[in-house]
């Protein structure tokens, strides 16, 4: 399986996964913490960061709250394909508003039980950039696992 980096108008890079320790000694690539997932650190628009894992959830309440909003919204708004990819939404951890934002997206998608993840995964990227019509900022999608499969979707 692979995670693919994108930006929206941009070329998709694969990028191939790596055990969880190796990813951690990845200098440059991991960032540790919740910060990768705060307004204060949005990536600027010449560079790349990338959570390899999803940060904890230090509000499990508001994350499943913006999860929900979420799902109803695609309910309402989405086609096929993308009401069922949200319905594997569980919380989205971060901040946004109108300007700038990061938000990290927790999924149940486990890649054995799934035909096509990493659509599955780019359809919820996708609903998440129609949802959010901010200037700049980026999504990650992790699966059940808390590895990353969309990295910095551009929304």
């Amino acid at each position: 399986m692979t995670a693919r980096i994108s930006t929206k108008h941009a070329t998709e890079i694969p990028v191939k996964r790596v055990p969880r320790t190796a990813a951690a000694l990845m200098p440059g690539v991991v960032l540790a913490g919740t910060a990768a997932c705060s307004v204060e650190t949005t990536p600027e628009p010449d560079r790349i960061a990338v959570v390899g894992t999803l940060p904890p959830d230090t509000d499990k309440e508001q994350s499943k709250k913006q999860a929900e909003a979420f799902r109803s919204w695609v309910e309402e708004h989405g086609t096929v394909q993308r009401k069922e990819a949200v319905g594997r939404v569980d919380r989205i951890i971060g901040e946004w508003n109108e300007h700038t934002g990061n938000a990290c997206i927790s999924t149940d998608i486990d890649g054995d039980r799934l035909k096509d993840p990493l659509g599955t995964a780019t359809a919820i990227a996708e609903a998440f950039d129609d949802w959010k019509d901010a200037e700049q900022g980026y999504a990650s999608v992790y699966d059940v696992f808390g590895n990353i499969m969309i990295a910095n979707h551009r929304f």
